[in-house]
């Protein structure tokens, strides 16, 4: 039985069997899927051992997700909901680098410039899908940047331009600065514990990629 919005009351009212069987289903309906608060991922696993498609959680100090770069922001607390396969952090994780200046004369993707000292990364637990959003500030002369974003972990995805953002300067006559961000649906992950890393490559030459380097990754149950 689905869930039935029941009606109004007032006093006096005799309090019917159908109107108590209504009442009783809904609780049974929204009490299966609202499962708590718990401290961490060990702690849910504990307590709910059988868990159904559809079981929220909300973890005050979850073990993942986690994240690398110059700043990260990896919240206290995460909300994760149960697909059918894993318990999915719906709760955004991002990191950046402000780094002025790094670049690459890489024309294969790298996870790192000159003057970083760690990739940007995001690593959460997702389902078979992920939204992904890039953005960065650099120039070229000549030539064309991309920064895309590689998966690992669970899944083994290489970055591709298809999944990238690209600057363009062809005309050779300037150095030529600008911003670029765009947001990536993907698909075809393998459930569980993802590593999401920002890639860079150049097609000639050597590219600087200046601050605001940035990565923001949310898994879809």
């Amino acid at each position: 039985m689905a869930y039935v919005t029941p009606g109004t009351v007032a006093a006096g009212d005799v309090a019917t069997a159908a109107a108590w069987n209504v009442i009783t289903n809904d609780v049974i309906q929204i009490g299966g899927l609202a499962q708590g608060v718990f401290t961490n991922e060990a702690a849910r696993d504990a307590a709910i051992t059988s868990p159904t498609e559809g079981m929220i959680a909300y973890l005050t100090a979850a073990t993942v997700p986690a994240a690398t770069g110059s700043i990260t922001a990896v919240p206290t607390g995460v909300r994760t909901i149960y697909n059918g396969s894993v318990w999915v952090c719906v709760t955004e994780v991002g990191a950046r680098s402000e780094v002025l200046g790094a670049n690459t004369a890489s024309t294969s993707f790298v996870s790192t410039l000159t003057l970083d000292t760690t990739p940007i990364s995001v690593t959460l637990v997702t389902g078979t899908t992920a939204v992904v959003s890039i953005h960065f500030t650099g120039f070229t002369q000549g030539f064309t940047a991309v920064m895309a974003v590689a998966v690992s972990g669970a899944s083994t995805i290489a970055a591709t331009e298809a999944k990238g953002i690209v600057h363009n300067d062809l005309t050779n006559a300037s150095a030529v600065q600008s911003s670029h961000g765009s947001t990536f649906v993907f698909t075809g992950l393998t459930a569980g514990t993802n590593t999401f890393t920002a890639q860079y490559k150049i097609s000639s030459g050597t590219a600087t990629f200046n601050n605001a380097r940035a990565l923001t990754v949310k898994g879809i149950a």
